[in-house]
Protein backbone atom coordinates (compact mmCIF):
# COMPACT_ATOMS: atom_id res chain seq x y z
CA UNK A 1 0.00 0.00 0.00
CA UNK A 2 1.25 3.63 -0.50
CA UNK A 3 2.22 5.81 1.86
CA UNK A 4 -0.42 8.79 1.93
CA UNK A 5 -0.72 11.24 4.68
CA UNK A 6 -4.12 13.08 4.65
CA UNK A 7 -3.53 16.60 6.37
CA UNK A 8 -6.35 18.80 4.35
CA UNK A 9 -10.32 19.31 5.12
CA UNK A 10 -12.46 18.75 2.35
CA UNK A 11 -14.79 15.99 -0.20
CA UNK A 12 -11.22 15.19 -2.00
CA UNK A 13 -9.22 14.53 0.98
CA UNK A 14 -12.58 12.69 2.69
CA UNK A 15 -12.68 10.06 -0.31
CA UNK A 16 -8.32 9.85 -0.37
CA UNK A 17 -8.22 9.00 3.32
CA UNK A 18 -12.12 6.70 2.85
CA UNK A 19 -9.71 5.24 -0.20
CA UNK A 20 -7.16 4.28 2.31
CA UNK A 21 -9.14 3.27 4.93
CA UNK A 22 -11.22 0.60 2.71
CA UNK A 23 -7.66 -0.79 1.25
CA UNK A 24 -6.08 -2.10 4.32
CA UNK A 25 -6.51 -4.92 6.19
CA UNK A 26 -6.01 -3.53 9.48
CA UNK A 27 -6.70 -0.53 11.31
CA UNK A 28 -3.68 0.99 14.17
CA UNK A 29 -5.81 3.60 15.87
CA UNK A 30 -4.63 6.05 18.35
CA UNK A 31 -5.79 6.86 21.82
CA UNK A 32 -4.97 9.76 23.28
CA UNK A 33 -6.28 12.74 21.38
CA UNK A 34 -7.89 10.43 18.62
CA UNK A 35 -10.46 8.36 20.31
CA UNK A 36 -10.10 9.88 23.73
CA UNK A 37 -9.15 12.97 25.62
CA UNK A 38 -8.46 12.04 29.08
CA UNK A 39 -8.69 8.48 28.72
CA UNK A 40 -12.68 9.59 27.89
CA UNK A 41 -13.65 8.44 24.73
CA UNK A 42 -15.61 10.93 22.83
CA UNK A 43 -18.56 10.63 20.24
CA UNK A 44 -16.83 10.41 16.92
CA UNK A 45 -14.42 7.69 18.31
CA UNK A 46 -17.17 5.19 20.00
CA UNK A 47 -18.71 5.44 16.68
CA UNK A 48 -15.34 4.81 14.76
CA UNK A 49 -14.74 1.88 17.26
CA UNK A 50 -17.78 0.48 16.86
CA UNK A 51 -17.82 0.21 13.02
CA UNK A 52 -14.51 -1.03 12.40
CA UNK A 53 -13.80 -3.15 15.35
CA UNK A 54 -12.70 -6.62 13.90
CA UNK A 55 -10.11 -4.60 11.86
CA UNK A 56 -8.83 -1.99 14.51
CA UNK A 57 -6.15 -2.54 17.38
CA UNK A 58 -5.92 0.26 19.95
CA UNK A 59 -2.27 1.60 19.37
CA UNK A 60 -1.04 4.01 21.63
CA UNK A 61 2.02 5.51 23.46
CA UNK A 62 -0.25 6.05 27.01
CA UNK A 63 2.27 5.20 29.97
CA UNK A 64 -0.36 5.69 32.39
CA UNK A 65 -3.12 3.46 31.75
CA UNK A 66 -3.21 -0.35 31.31
CA UNK A 67 -4.97 -2.62 28.53
CA UNK A 68 -7.14 -4.09 31.04
CA UNK A 69 -8.23 -0.10 31.67
CA UNK A 70 -9.02 0.85 28.52
CA UNK A 71 -11.40 -2.49 27.71
CA UNK A 72 -13.07 -1.52 31.16
CA UNK A 73 -13.50 2.10 29.70
CA UNK A 74 -14.95 0.99 26.31
CA UNK A 75 -17.29 -1.55 27.73
CA UNK A 76 -18.78 1.05 29.93
CA UNK A 77 -18.96 3.04 26.82
CA UNK A 78 -21.25 -0.14 25.22
CA UNK A 79 -17.97 -1.17 23.20
CA UNK A 80 -16.94 -4.50 23.91
CA UNK A 81 -13.19 -4.55 22.45
CA UNK A 82 -10.76 -7.40 22.57
CA UNK A 83 -8.11 -7.04 25.17
CA UNK A 84 -5.38 -8.38 23.24
CA UNK A 85 -5.43 -5.90 20.57
CA UNK A 86 -4.86 -3.07 23.23
CA UNK A 87 -1.06 -2.24 22.45
CA UNK A 88 0.16 0.53 24.98
CA UNK A 89 3.83 2.17 25.06
CA UNK A 90 3.35 1.62 29.28
CA UNK A 91 2.55 -1.90 29.26
CA UNK A 92 5.26 -3.11 26.34
CA UNK A 93 7.96 -1.07 27.89
CA UNK A 94 7.42 -2.86 31.65
CA UNK A 95 7.21 -6.42 29.60
CA UNK A 96 10.39 -5.56 27.99
CA UNK A 97 12.03 -4.89 31.65
CA UNK A 98 10.64 -8.26 32.63
CA UNK A 99 12.21 -10.03 29.99
CA UNK A 100 15.76 -8.58 31.06
CA UNK A 101 15.05 -9.76 34.67
CA UNK A 102 17.18 -7.26 36.50
CA UNK A 103 16.93 -4.60 39.46
CA UNK A 104 14.56 -2.32 37.94
CA UNK A 105 13.53 1.17 39.32
CA UNK A 106 10.08 2.43 37.52
CA UNK A 107 9.21 5.88 37.82
CA UNK A 108 5.26 5.60 37.11
CA UNK A 109 1.81 5.64 38.59
CA UNK A 110 1.30 3.20 41.28
CA UNK A 111 -1.40 1.03 38.95
CA UNK A 112 1.54 0.62 36.10
CA UNK A 113 3.87 -0.38 39.50
CA UNK A 114 1.41 -3.29 40.68
CA UNK A 115 1.26 -3.68 36.82
CA UNK A 116 5.21 -4.12 36.81
CA UNK A 117 4.67 -6.71 39.54
CA UNK A 118 2.37 -8.64 38.07
CA UNK A 119 4.56 -9.14 34.63
CA UNK A 120 7.33 -9.97 36.99
CA UNK A 121 9.91 -6.91 37.32
CA UNK A 122 12.57 -6.86 39.92
CA UNK A 123 11.66 -3.91 41.47
CA UNK A 124 14.40 -2.10 43.79
CA UNK A 125 14.49 1.27 45.53
CA UNK A 126 18.05 2.18 44.54
CA UNK A 127 21.15 0.87 42.52
CA UNK A 128 19.38 -0.18 39.60
CA UNK A 129 20.54 -1.89 36.40
CA UNK A 130 17.38 -0.82 34.84
CA UNK A 131 15.01 2.42 34.84
CA UNK A 132 11.75 2.39 33.54
CA UNK A 133 10.58 6.00 32.51
CA UNK A 134 6.56 6.27 31.89
CA UNK A 135 4.77 9.41 32.81
CA UNK A 136 4.71 9.66 36.39
CA UNK A 137 2.80 12.72 38.02
CA UNK A 138 4.56 12.61 41.02
CA UNK A 139 8.30 12.91 39.43
CA UNK A 140 10.07 14.61 42.23
CA UNK A 141 13.83 16.45 42.62
CA UNK A 142 14.57 13.56 44.29
CA UNK A 143 13.55 10.95 41.38
CA UNK A 144 15.80 13.03 39.08
CA UNK A 145 18.43 12.49 41.38
CA UNK A 146 18.44 9.17 41.44
CA UNK A 147 18.01 8.61 38.04
CA UNK A 148 20.26 10.77 36.56
CA UNK A 149 23.16 8.76 38.99
CA UNK A 150 21.78 5.37 38.48
CA UNK A 151 22.42 6.13 34.56
CA UNK A 152 25.83 7.58 35.10
CA UNK A 153 26.66 4.42 36.88
CA UNK A 154 25.56 2.69 34.02
CA UNK A 155 21.64 1.19 34.36
CA UNK A 156 19.68 1.34 31.00
CA UNK A 157 16.99 3.43 30.42
CA UNK A 158 13.52 2.19 28.81
CA UNK A 159 11.57 4.97 27.70
CA UNK A 160 7.56 4.19 27.20
CA UNK A 161 7.51 7.44 24.69
CA UNK A 162 9.23 10.06 23.59
CA UNK A 163 5.92 12.56 23.47
CA UNK A 164 6.55 16.49 25.38
CA UNK A 165 2.59 16.55 25.83
CA UNK A 166 -0.30 15.37 24.89
CA UNK A 167 -3.75 16.81 24.16
CA UNK A 168 -6.07 17.19 27.52
CA UNK A 169 -9.59 18.71 28.48
CA UNK A 170 -10.68 22.22 27.68
CA UNK A 171 -7.66 22.74 25.56
CA UNK A 172 -4.74 22.20 27.96
CA UNK A 173 -1.43 20.47 27.74
CA UNK A 174 -0.94 17.34 29.51
CA UNK A 175 2.79 17.09 29.98
CA UNK A 176 4.28 13.44 28.95
CA UNK A 177 6.99 11.21 29.40
CA UNK A 178 9.50 13.02 26.51
CA UNK A 179 9.52 16.06 29.55
CA UNK A 180 10.49 13.78 31.89
CA UNK A 181 13.63 12.50 29.72
CA UNK A 182 14.05 15.97 28.63
CA UNK A 183 14.96 16.21 32.39
CA UNK A 184 17.54 13.20 32.03
CA UNK A 185 18.76 14.78 29.16
CA UNK A 186 19.72 17.93 30.68
CA UNK A 187 22.17 16.37 33.56
CA UNK A 188 23.55 13.49 31.81
CA UNK A 189 24.81 13.53 27.80
CA UNK A 190 23.11 10.91 25.38
CA UNK A 191 25.86 9.32 24.52
CA UNK A 192 26.85 8.61 28.23
CA UNK A 193 23.91 6.03 28.76
CA UNK A 194 21.98 2.92 27.08
CA UNK A 195 18.58 4.36 25.91
CA UNK A 196 15.06 2.20 24.77
CA UNK A 197 12.67 4.12 23.53
CA UNK A 198 9.39 1.31 22.93
CA UNK A 199 6.59 3.94 22.03
CA UNK A 200 5.83 5.66 18.44
CA UNK A 201 7.80 6.32 16.21
CA UNK A 202 9.67 3.28 16.86
CA UNK A 203 8.50 0.11 15.02
CA UNK A 204 7.82 -2.20 18.32
CA UNK A 205 3.92 -0.71 19.05
CA UNK A 206 3.19 -0.88 14.84
CA UNK A 207 4.74 -4.14 14.81
CA UNK A 208 2.95 -5.70 18.30
CA UNK A 209 -0.20 -4.48 16.63
CA UNK A 210 0.08 -5.99 13.13
CA UNK A 211 0.96 -9.27 15.10
CA UNK A 212 -2.50 -8.65 17.23
CA UNK A 213 -4.43 -8.43 14.18
CA UNK A 214 -2.65 -11.00 11.73
CA UNK A 215 -1.46 -9.08 9.26
CA UNK A 216 1.86 -7.90 7.92
CA UNK A 217 2.51 -3.65 8.03
CA UNK A 218 1.86 -3.26 4.61
CA UNK A 219 -1.87 -4.48 4.65
CA UNK A 220 -2.05 -1.44 7.78
CA UNK A 221 -3.74 1.72 8.30
CA UNK A 222 -2.31 3.81 11.18
CA UNK A 223 -4.96 6.17 12.33
CA UNK A 224 -3.51 9.13 14.71
CA UNK A 225 -3.30 13.13 15.83
CA UNK A 226 0.38 13.35 16.14
CA UNK A 227 2.67 13.59 13.00
CA UNK A 228 5.83 13.47 15.02
CA UNK A 229 5.03 9.70 15.89
CA UNK A 230 1.82 8.18 14.72
CA UNK A 231 2.74 9.49 11.04
CA UNK A 232 6.36 9.31 11.15
CA UNK A 233 6.54 5.91 12.79
CA UNK A 234 4.35 4.95 10.09
CA UNK A 235 6.25 5.92 7.15
CA UNK A 236 9.19 4.39 8.53
CA UNK A 237 7.54 0.76 8.42
CA UNK A 238 5.43 1.87 5.26
CA UNK A 239 2.55 1.99 6.83
CA UNK A 240 -0.43 4.12 5.09
CA UNK A 241 -1.61 6.76 7.41
CA UNK A 242 -4.23 9.37 8.00
CA UNK A 243 -3.86 12.41 10.14
CA UNK A 244 -6.68 13.42 11.87
CA UNK A 245 -7.72 16.26 14.54
CA UNK A 246 -6.22 18.32 16.29
CA UNK A 247 -3.10 17.41 13.94
CA UNK A 248 -4.95 17.99 10.81
CA UNK A 249 -8.27 19.64 9.73
CA UNK A 250 -9.63 16.34 8.63
CA UNK A 251 -11.95 14.68 12.06
CA UNK A 252 -12.26 10.82 12.52
CA UNK A 253 -16.16 11.44 11.99
CA UNK A 254 -14.71 12.06 8.39
CA UNK A 255 -14.13 8.43 8.36
CA UNK A 256 -17.22 6.59 9.41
Amino acid sequence: MSQLIVTAAGIADRNQARTILDGGSGILLDWDGCVSIGDVPHADGLKFLSRFQERIAIVSNSSTIRPRDIHRILAQAGVTFPIDRIILAGHQALVRAAELKRPTIVFGSLPMKALARDLGVVQVKCDPEIIVLLRDTRFSYESLHLGVNALLNGAHLIVSNPDLTHPGHAGLVIPETGALLAAFQACVPEQAFKMEVIGKPSAKLFEQACLALGIDTNQAVMIGDNPQTDIIGAKRLDIASILVRPGSSLRLADLC
